[in-house]
């Protein structure tokens, strides 16, 4: 009894030894430290300001007076009138070329992602190989990073290839880029060389290789490269302009907001102008930009965990 009692004691003793260890190694703060998070603190706040005022500022502005709003001037941080006027998003809605940009847009952000998400796991697993080429190929896509041949001579090898006019030229050329190739090349690089002999004692090919043995290691590298693709293609309106700009029923949601940004004040040469169609293209701003803003969320933690720029292994 009394020796368990003893043993009882002296355990309650090193639990408390230890607990008052822990508190004492505990770090606190001093006056700079805290100075230093109240400051990052308010930067951090400015930055979020900066970029949500714009946004509010739209959204705001597509539920104002048509009339008013022209008249107002700066930033509109509540209904410019009082009410909420939804005349804006009918006008677009009545509008079919608008869905069909929806669809466009769609079909081009699912077709390039696809494609590009193919092209950085070949590309990137090629790369990451220990080849006689391998340095020179590297190089070769590093060089692209830095150069590039313009916008003239990629419309002449667009043509020359025959997708000019096409959908495949607002798909195939931006489905993915240098940097995307060797951010995949460093996530492959990082996955322990025995996964690779493992396959290839299996008997397993390089495509096996590739997408059965390496790519659930890479998984994460991966996905944000086909999420800034994904996203890439979204906002994308210039390509369409250059290679289909008169096939509009080719046209992309982005264009389609261009074009009605742009003509936005065409009505007031009319003689009884409606003020209401000032609003379609905040509108069309609005219903372009709210997709996007949706997923991201569901994707932002990939995307912090994903995005780490690694130094090229040579």
């Amino acid at each position: 009894m009394a020796s368990s009692f003893k043993e009882k004691m002296e355990e309650r003793k090193r639990a408390r030894l230890a607990e008052q260890t822990t508190l004492s190694m505990v770090e606190h703060p001093g006056v700079a430290g805290t100075i230093g998070d109240i400051l990052i603190i308010i930067v951090l706040t400015l930055v979020a300001l900066i970029c949500l005022i714009p946004l509010w500022h739209v959204l705001m502005s597509s539920f104002s007076d048509g009339q008013q709003l022209m008249a107002h001037s700066g930033t509109v941080l509540t209904p410019v009138g009082g009410k909420f006027n939804f005349g804006g998003y009918a006008y677009i809605f009545q509008d079919p070329s608008v869905m069909l940009g929806y669809a466009n847009t769609l079909l081009y952000v699912a077709g390039g992602t696809a494609l590009g998400l193919v092209m950085n796991v070949v590309g990137g697993y090629v790369l990451s190989r220990e080849t006689k080429l391998r340095s020179v190929m590297t190089l070769i896509v590093i060089f692209t990073t830095m150069f590039n041949g313009g916008m003239i001579p990629t419309y002449m090898v667009i043509r020359k290839l025959g997708m000019t006019g096409t959908r495949l030229a607002l798909i195939i050329p931006g489905a993915t880029n240098a940097m995307f190739m060797l951010l995949v090349m460093n996530s492959f690089l990082s996955v322990d060389k025995s996964y690779y002999e493992a396959a290839a004692i299996d008997g397993a090919g390089h495509l096996s290789t590739i997408f059965q043995v390496i790519l659930p290691q890479a998984k994460g590298m991966v996905t944000v490269t086909a999420i800034n693709t994904a996203i890439m293609k979204w906002n994308s309106w210039f390509e369409a302009s250059i290679y289909v700009p008169t096939d509009k029923s080719k046209w992309p949601l982005q264009l389609w907001v261009k074009q009605l940004t742009s003509s936005g004040m065409d009505f007031l040469k009319t003689q009884n102008p409606d003020y209401t169609r000032y609003l379609i293209q905040y509108a069309a701003i609005v219903i372009s930009t709210v997709p996007i803003l949706i997923a991201l969320p569901f994707f932002i933690k990939k995307l912090e965990k994903g995005m780490v720029l690694g130094g090229v292994k040579g």
